[in-house]
């Protein structure tokens, strides 16, 4: 086998172009990663198909062979074989910190970004967060507020950086570590319109004006995450945050985070929501609807059969009235 994959190789600088076609296609098939080497010649051939074949190869084989095997293709002069060492610096487990040092000046932004990339993922990432985090390139301040190199500090410098992705990075990497926002940083970050689920919990720790603006300003998917954590944390009409959002008037939430609880207390709120006209009528019948489920207890259907003797929109008197036929229809 060691006789016939040097053969191969050997035929890579066949004068032939046929031999050199076809050995390039039996070393592919062959799969071992001691034939890079002989590719390596191939990144300054004329013909642009052996050039890519050598790029090929190195994709394939240089992983298995250790970060110095991309030390040909970093101190290459073409751009093609930088780019092809930088993106593949981030599929070695080992320390890549050598050959990315090679790239991360390089005039080419891709293999400057892959580079610093390599070094903020790596062992020694304290000693460049703060080169990276100084950097013109609002990518790199990005990649270094998320850094494991990075410091609480320079995190919480990221929340004030002019750029919002580099601002949403260090939030993201403070919400990881559990470190807290005090309500001034809260403020500030929905001020700028950053509203992201890592901003749910310390919302609603410091649970004053920053959970309100918060609740006012969470839509979609954040509002969803937002109620859950809601209910997770609260119980009860007397924790802090809820009676924070009744006082208020963030019903909106309030109605969702009451959805699946049960209690009197809390079935009283309910009733108050579903009652109050300047909520709409739509959220209101979907909270009638919801409870669907609890048809079978009858002080639920009595509230919801008081409710039909008043004055209220057709499509909350609908949804009421689906409420006590479903129980009527259990017999009991």
């Amino acid at each position: 086998m060691a006789g016939g994959l040097d053969g191969e190789i050997s035929k890579l600088r066949h004068k032939d172009v046929r031999q050199r076609r076809r050995a390039v296609r039996v070393l592919f098939d062959t799969d071992l990663p001691r034939a890079l080497d002989g590719f390596v010649p191939l990144l300054d051939d004329r013909d642009p198909w052996f050039r890519s074949k050598a790029l090929d190869a190195h994709r394939r084989w240089a992983p298995a062979l250790g970060p110095s095997a991309l030390k040909t293709l970093a101190n290459h002069r073409s751009i093609e074989a930088k780019r092809c060492a930088a993106n593949l610096l981030s599929e070695f487990k080992e320390d890549v910190s050598e050959v990315a040092l090679l790239l991360v000046d390089d005039e080419d932004l891709t293999c400057r970004r892959k580079s610093a990339a390599a070094l903020l993922n790596g062992p020694s990432a304290d000693a460049y967060v703060d080169r990276f985090f100084a950097s013109d390139d609002a990518h790199l301040r990005r990649l270094a507020a998320l850094s494991s190199g990075a410091d609480a500090a320079l995190r919480r410098k990221g929340l004030e950086d002019t750029n919002a992705s580099v601002c949403e990075a260090a939030l993201q990497a403070m919400d990881e570590r559990g470190e807290p926002l005090d309500e001034a940083a809260l403020v500030l970050l929905m001020e700028r319109g950053i509203n992201g689920s890592a901003l749910i919990q310390s919302a609603i720790d410091n649970q004053g004006n920053a959970l309100v603006t918060f609740a006012q300003s969470a839509r979609g998917p954040t509002l969803k995450k937002f109620v859950g954590a809601l209910r997770e944390q609260c119980t009860s009409v007397d924790d802090a945050p809820i009676k924070t959002l009744i006082e208020a008037k963030e019903y909106i939430v309030i109605g969702r985070w009451l959805q699946g609880m049960r209690g009197a207390e809390l079935d009283q709120l309910r009733w108050e929501l579903i009652r109050d006209p300047t909520i709409d009528p739509i959220e209101r019948s979907r909270w009638i609807e919801r409870l669907l489920g609890r048809c079978n207890e009858l002080p639920l259907v009595e509230d919801a059969r008081l409710f039909l003797s008043e004055e209220h929109p057709e499509l909350l008197i609908e949804a009421a009235q689906n409420l006590s036929t479903a129980y009527d229809k259990l017999g009991l």
